[in-house]
Order: C-alpha cells, then sequence, then structure tokens
C-alpha cells in the first residue's frame, strides 16, 4: 500500500512539474513572440517610411534637375538667335542656309510668316527667343525638348534613388516615359500599379503642360528588405524559446517546490492538524467571504455550531486517545453530512462549526440533524471497557435573519445554549422575536 501511495505521488508531482514547466513557457513564448511581432511590424513601417522619403527626395531632385534643364534650353535659345551665322542668313535672306541651321539645331525659325524647321512632338518644354534690329522682329526662334526616355535619361543621372527605384514621366494620369507608355497611373496612398507589379511612388510636378516626375520603387524590393530582417527576428524567436523551453524544463521542478510548499504552509495554517477540517482562522476566513457573496448577491448563509456531549466525561473514562479518535471520527461523520460547498470546521476542543452557503434556515436544520444522527452512531472500540459513544448538540442561525458575522455566531451559540439547556443531543434554531420595541434572541428546539 505505501509502496502505491509513493507511487502515486511520484506521478502526481511529475505531473505538477510538467504543468508548471508548460505554463512557464507559455508565459516566456507570449512575451518573446509578441516582442517579435512588434520589432517586425515597427521595422515594416520604418522601413517603408525610409522608402518614401527617399523617394519623394528623389523626385524633387528629378523635378529640381528638370528646372535646370529648362533653363539651359533657354540659354540655347538665346545663344543661338544671338550667333552671327542664324543672324548673317537672316539679314541675306538665305533660306537654305536657314534650313541648314533649323535642322541642325533641332530648331524652328518664323521668319516673314513663313515657318522653317519643324520642333519634336508633343508633350515637349520649348523656349523662344527674338531677334530684332532694334525697332522690329525680324524672325521668331525657338527650340524644343520632348519630354520622353532622352530627358527621363538625364535626369536619372541627377537624381540619388534607391538601387531598385526609378523615373517616370506622367502627363494627365497617363505614363510619357520611364514605363509601359499610355498606362494608366493613379497614385492611392503612395502606391502605383503598372502592369501587375505595385510599386511604391511619390511625385513633384514639374511645372509644364500638366506633367509630373514620380519616383517608384517596386514594393516587392521594399518588402525584400522587410523578409530579411523578419528571417533574423525568427531565428531570433526560434533561438530564445528553444532556452525558454531548457530554462522551463529545469526551473519548474524547484518552482513546483516552493508552489507546494507554499500551498502547503497555507493550508497548515487554514486547517485543524488533528482532523483536517479546517480550523478557525480557515473558517472566519470563509464565512466573512460567504457574507460578502450574500450581500451582493441578496442570498442566504447559515451558520451551524456544534459541541459534544459531555466530552470530559468521554476523556476521563477513556482516555485522551480515544477522545482525539472520536475528535476525528465526529470530524469525518460531519465532513459526509454535508455538500462539497459547506465547509466544516474545528471550532475548538470538542466544539465545531460548519458553513452552509446558500442555505435558508430550515435546510441548515435538516442537515444539522443529519449530522447529529451520524454522530449518534459513532463507536469507538476502547481497550479500558465498553466502546465509547457520544452525541451532539447543535445551534444553528441565519444570514439575513442575523446581518453580521458577530451576529450570525452569536446566535448560534445561543441556540447551542438552548440545545444543551433542552436535554442535549438535540438542534435548536436561533430566530429574531419583537419584544416592547426591541429585538431579542429567541430559539426553537428540536428533541432527539
Amino acid at each position: 500500500m505505501q509502496s502505491l501511495l509513493r507511487s502515486h505521488d511520484d506521478r502526481s508531482t511529475r505531473l505538477r512539474v510538467v504543468r508548471y514547466a508548460v505554463v512557464l513557457f507559455a508565459v516566456i513564448a507570449t512575451v518573446v513572440v509578441a516582442l517579435a511581432v512588434t520589432l517586425d511590424r515597427n521595422a515594416n513601417r520604418s522601413n517603408w517610411q525610409q522608402s518614401r522619403t527617399a523617394l519623394a527626395g528623389g523626385a524633387h531632385v528629378g523635378a529640381s534637375a528638370f528646372g535646370t534643364m529648362r533653363s539651359n534650353l533657354r540659354v540655347q535659345v538665346s545663344q543661338l538667335a544671338t550667333s552671327l551665322q542664324l543672324q548673317s542668313a537672316i539679314v541675306r535672306q538665305d533660306n537654305h542656309a536657314i534650313r541648314a541651321i533649323a535642322r541642325a539645331r533641332h530648331a524652328q525659325i518664323l521668319l516673314r510668316g513663313r515657318v522653317i524647321g519643324t520642333l519634336a512632338p508633343a508633350p515637349r518644354i520649348a523656349s523662344t527667343a527674338r531677334i530684332t534690329d532694334g525697332l522690329h522682329v525680324l524672325a521668331r526662334v525657338t527650340v524644343a525638348l520632348p519630354l520622353g526616355n532622352d530627358v527621363l535619361a538625364l535626369l536619372r543621372q541627377a537624381t540619388p534613388l534607391p538601387d531598385h527605384a526609378a523615373l517616370v514621366l506622367v502627363r494627365n494620369g497617363r505614363v510619357i516615359a520611364g514605363a509601359p507608355r499610355g498606362a494608366q497611373s493613379r497614385l492611392v496612398r503612395g502606391r502605383v500599379t503598372f502592369g501587375n507589379v505595385q510599386f511604391a511612388a511619390e511625385s513633384a510636378s514639374l511645372r509644364t503642360a500638366n506633367v509630373f516626375i514620380m519616383a517608384v520603387e517596386p514594393v516587392a524590393a521594399i518588402d525584400a528588405i522587410s523578409q530579411r530582417y523578419r528571417r533574423l527576428v525568427l531565428l531570433a524567436v526560434i533561438i530564445t524559446l528553444a532556452l525558454a523551453a531548457a530554462f522551463a524544463a529545469r526551473i519548474a521542478r524547484p518552482l513546483t517546490r516552493v508552489i507546494g510548499d507554499v500551498a502547503h504552509l497555507t493550508r497548515q495554517a487554514q486547517t485543524d492538524a488533528l482532523t483536517n477540517l479546517a480550523n478557525r482562522r480557515g473558517l472566519a476566513e470563509r464565512l466573512d467571504a460567504e457574507l460578502t457573496r450574500a450581500r451582493e448577491n441578496g442570498t442566504s448563509v447559515s451558520f451551524v455550531i456544534a459541541d459534544i456531549d459531555d466530552f470530559k466525561a468521554v476523556n476521563d473514562g477513556h482516555g485522551h486517545q480515544i477522545g482525539d479518535q472520536i475528535i476525528r471520527a465526529v470530524a469525518q461523520a460531519l465532513a459526509e453530512s454535508v455538500r462539497e460547498l459547506d465547509l466544516p470546521a474545528r471550532y475548538g476542543g470538542e466544539e465545531f462549526a460548519v458553513v452552509l452557503p446558500g442555505s435558508r434556515l430550515a435546510d441548515a436544520r435538516r442537515t444539522a440533524e443529519r449530522m447529529r444522527r451520524a454522530v449518534s452512531e459513532i463507536e469507538v472500540p476502547s481497550p479500558n471497557g465498553p466502546s465509547a459513544r457520544v452525541t451532539m448538540s447543535f445551534g444553528v442561525s441565519e444570514f439575513p435573519t442575523y446581518a453580521g458575522v458577530e451576529a450570525l455566531v452569536a446566535a448560534a451559540d445561543a441556540a447551542l445554549y438552548q440545545a444543551k439547556r433542552g436535554g442535549k443531543d438535540r438542534v435548536a434554531t436561533a430566530t429574531v422575536q419583537a419584544e416592547d420595541a426591541t429585538k431579542s434572541l429567541a430559539a426553537t428546539v428540536a428533541s432527539a
């Protein structure tokens, strides 16, 4: 039998160790995973913010470079208009020379109502200069630059961008260079889609012909950076969880001992050593808690005090060891006569008490009668003569008839006194009756 009990205790201990290890690991894992998710989310947000900042900077630098290009175009047309070769050809009205100059400089010259040369097709930027004799305009010279891939390549050279980023020229919502020409380019929440590929994008106006320059970077390229960081975080999580598992397994056993010791000390502080019932301290805590709960829920609590009749004579006639056996037998009889939610306790010496949550006075009286009969059937063999037998008297009171702990206990104690005076081995219940505008205690005694 002892080996079976030891085996059962060992299994219980192992189960508690495993349970504490699992709980400890779960707590650590929850913290680690929550931290990893937070780090990953913050890193992803930071990565996107850096990308959009770089793209916005690139778009504005590209727009600034385009402004410089327009300034250079104005200088170029001014130089052409003031060149001696062109002015001389105009003065000589040498159309052949003028046509050759226009073709060589990609210019268009308006001379006496005639247009010589052609400009690059739209969309384009153009700059015009006049040639005068001081009083009259002799000719108008226009130089244009097509807004296409050539311009975009020049802008790209002057614009710092992330490795996978590019520039796109957009006019009226349609691509004119840098992506499939004519593709729609609706920018929504910093993203744009060309074909089936999604890009992060930032734009800046070129302030001409309703054209915008857009710096774009594939979303996949941005996410790839986050993926690398995510893999590092995942590796760190795996390593941390492995260490946590080892730590939980290592600490679970001493933790089980500590918790077990604390629980054992707590039980010892609230348990009577002889009977293993609750002691007076445990009874007081439970009674106070039940009355608080009953006040909040509007329910009842009954309280029973019981005392072994003529216990001193039992001790004197059979000895204290038999007396202790009777105390233990009475405790067992009381415990077996009540519900699981009820609390039987050793009140002190040969006195016992029971807390009956939710019980009205009539129900508590029936429970007390059941306990009285169970005690009357106890028989403890005695080496000094006939077996020892005992009886018990009971006093019962009810909350909210008695609204506080002290009043409830005092009422049950007074009812017990009435049961003793009425002949012992019986149950008495406490009631409150009005007498001359004051309340006094009365007890109803039930004889065996």
